[in-house]
């Protein structure tokens, strides 16, 4: 209750109240003493602020500026440069490793047999693959089958015993 009062009365004092609002804060400054210490209160505060000294600028505000927007131009300069430098040292290094002595190229090679291919007996090139689908090399065993509860209640016939079929 106490802040509401408090924002109240200071929106009361910037102008920021509606008519209503502007009534009920003038009502408590008429009647009761605690918001009007603290309406005095809040009117030095206002006081103080509004008659503080303004620092001056040590520097122009052209200058300022001039100063920002050099350092904001140089950052994407600083970028290309070491861009640069990179590049420069990757070509370096491509180079270098190109004229060093030995075996090894920079390119990939592709390996080379020095064994003859052999050649595959001619009966063997002619022979087809044949796979019996009628008789599985492993036996698969069979599940039971299980008949649920209650299954032949709604049968017209007397219910069979149950079975399991192998």
């Amino acid at each position: 209750m106490q802040r509401d009062r408090f924002e109240l009365l200071s929106a009361y004092l910037d102008g920021e109240v509606t008519a209503a609002e502007r009534k009920l804060v003038e009502e408590w400054l008429a009647t009761d003493l605690t918001v009007q210490r603290l309406h005095s209160r809040l009117l030095k505060l206002r006081h103080g602020l509004q008659s503080m000294p303004i620092p001056a600028a040590s520097q122009a505000t052209e200058a300022m500026v001039d100063a920002v927007l050099a350092r904001v131009e140089r950052k994407p300069k600083l970028s290309l440069v070491w861009g640069g430098t990179a590049i420069a040292a990757l070509f370096v290094g491509a180079l270098v490793s190109s004229i060093l002595p030995g075996n090894q190229a920079p390119a990939p090679q592709i390996a080379e047999s020095k064994q003859p291919a052999v050649e595959a007996p001619q009966a063997a090139v002619n022979e087809v693959l044949l796979v019996a689908l009628d008789k599985p090399l492993v036996d698969i065993p069979k599940a039971p089958v299980a008949v649920p509860n209650g299954a032949f209640k709604n049968a017209t016939t007397p219910a069979a015993p149950r079975t399991t079929v192998r």
